[in-house]
């Protein structure tokens, strides 16, 4: 257990950690100004291991892969969910080629921990490879795309549930923009995953996931429309947000214009198939971001 001692000043008191150097104002401004948002990385690892579970599940009723590996895979991808292991992902989020190398580390870590399930030695890959589904025609390469999308339909969902409880001259307001993006964001490209499998991912993550034959261009992503989006919803709430007595909160406020046309230059300028995608995904859930971390000081105005 870690110790701590009391210090006290102008303007309270604070537990303070034995080890460090900082004190009580430091404290005091670390709980003030405590995050109000959401981890990005966390909320991706564990849609990514949801569907990487998934994935163990398919592989094994398709005959390529043996029950009691998928077994295990599944065991290893559910300790991932509910939050164990996330120290071993070592990319951040946000940069260029991300989405290739959190699958491969993603792949590395449920394989390891699946030898560990059964008595092997990790780095021991004899029985299974941590490429175990990269030859499936079942799953093309886009599960980044994808937990992204799950990621952020729980995060719009919470943001539904907030707006309910906001007076009713804003959440009728509100209600509109956030409802159309969650179900954009829960129907998944049929050409990433076929409807078999969504079915499966439905059940397993609780979303009304469904596939749909969606256009091609890039203008038309999840990422775009989900920029969009938190702008349109700024716009509906206009008044309650000129109430927020916050400079880093305004500050994120205006910080979604200028993700949402970064997004949009990435996709005119063809960055997109140069492994930019990751980070048009990245400003896009800063976007959900800011505007969550809004709705919430709005919430307390109101409450």
């Amino acid at each position: 257990m870690e110790t701590v001692r009391l210090e006290r000043g102008e303007f309270g008191e604070a537990a303070v950690p034995s080890h460090a150097y900082y004190g009580v104002r430091t404290k005091l401004a670390m709980e003030r100004f405590r995050d109000a948002g959401r981890d990005y990385k966390h909320d991706l690892l564990i849609s990514l291991s949801s569907l990487k579970r998934c994935a163990a599940r398919a592989e094994a009723d398709a005959g390529r892969l043996e029950p009691r590996l998928a077994s295990q895979l599944e065991r290893s991808a559910q300790e991932i969910v509910e939050g164990r292991w996330h120290d071993q992902f070592v990319f951040e989020p946000n940069r260029c080629g991300f989405g290739a190398l959190l699958s491969l580390n993603m792949n590395e870590v449920l394989v390891n921990r699946t030898m560990e399930l059964l008595g092997e030695d990790k780095g021991s890959y004899h029985l299974i490879s941590p490429d175990w589904h990269a030859e499936s025609t079942l799953h093309p390469n886009r599960f980044f795309t994808v937990a992204f999308q799950l990621a952020s339909a729980r995060y719009v969902s919470d943001m539904l549930r907030c707006a309910d409880t906001l007076p009713a001259h804003l959440s009728k307001a509100l209600v509109p923009v956030l409802r159309p993006l969650y179900e954009r964001l829960c129907r998944i490209d049929a050409d990433h995953f076929d409807a078999v499998f969504v079915a499966k991912l439905a059940r397993a993550t609780s979303l009304p996931l469904r596939t749909e034959r969606t256009p091609a261009p890039y203008a038309e992503s999840v990422y775009d429309v989900s920029a969009s989006s938190m702008k349109a919803s700024l716009s509906a709430i206009e008044p309650a947000i000129h109430q927020i007595d916050s400079v880093e909160l305004k500050a994120g406020i205006i910080q979604i214009s200028a993700f949402r046309d970064m997004i949009s230059y990435i996709a005119k300028s063809g960055f997109s198939a140069q492994g930019m995608e990751e980070v048009a995904a990245y400003y896009a859930w800063q976007c959900l971001d800011s505007f969550y971390r809004a709705l919430i000081k709005i919430n307390q105005i109101y409450h």
